[in-house]
């Protein structure tokens, strides 16, 4: 049996919030925790963001891994599709809450989940998701352990064993593992050759890139990108 996947809700209002968990938690897949609630050491894979009652470009999301699910949270009276979908979140639910929507919205968060798309994750603890938005900002340039402890006031030492409890392992592995994940869709999208993909993720060296992206993904970004484009052809 799969362990739960863990979505937090991230808003102000305790009753959405308490109502995403109560549709969920017959589902038996997925715990929704307010995200003030996440403890050090757990970690989502899916954000459920609350853009009721937005101002304008409100449906603009944080800098977050493009790999992590992402539903807006709208009103029913003012559901900007355009906007939502051009901000870059994968889905949306709607105010007031639908139950078999948000369970068929959820159930297809998982799947892709589980086809391995969404290896980076969100954590609750807020130095490490910090240090994530920073590396993620410069995921093109070399940043050094120490220099990263220095940017969010912390020392290697906390920096090391903070991001340990919340993904299992080190910020350097961490932002690997973005590269790739983020490598993987750029390749997907096919609008870049894979010098260019790899010279935008600091990899000066393509064939450095290569051996990097197939530890991740098990095949070269070449093989990878064939194999890609050939699925999404239609039958």
């Amino acid at each position: 049996m799969h362990a739960p996947i863990l979505a937090a809700y991230l808003g102000s209002d305790p009753v959405a919030a308490s109502s995403l968990s109560e549709i969920a938690n017959p589902l038996r897949r997925v715990d929704i925790v307010d995200h003030r609630f996440l403890r050090p050491g757990r970690s989502a894979q899916i954000l459920i963001v609350d853009c009721r009652e937005p101002k304008p470009d409100d449906y603009r999301r944080g800098n977050l891994s493009p790999e992590l699910m992402q539903l807006a949270l709208v009103s029913e009276n003012s559901l900007y599709r355009k906007a939502i979908f051009a901000s870059g979140y994968s889905d949306h639910l709607l105010w007031p809450l639908i139950e078999q929507e948000v369970v068929s919205r959820l159930a297809a968060c998982i799947a892709q989940i589980e086809r391995g798309s969404a290896g980076v994750f969100f954590s609750g603890d807020p130095l490490v998701q910090k240090s994530c938005d920073l590396l993620a900002q410069r995921v093109g340039r070399q940043t050094a352990l120490s220099e990263l402890a220095r940017m969010v006031g912390t020392n290697r030492t906390t920096l090391v064993n903070r991001f340990e409890a919340s993904f299992g392992c080190g910020p350097m592995t961490w932002l690997r593992h973005y590269r790739m994940a983020e490598a993987a869709r750029r390749l997907r999208s096919g609008h870049e050759s894979v010098a260019e993909v790899a010279d935008s993720l600091g990899y000066g060296n393509s064939n450095n890139f290569s051996t990097a992206f197939k530890a991740i993904h098990g095949l070269s970004p070449l093989r990878y990108r064939k194999m890609a484009l050939r699925r999404e052809k239609p039958v």
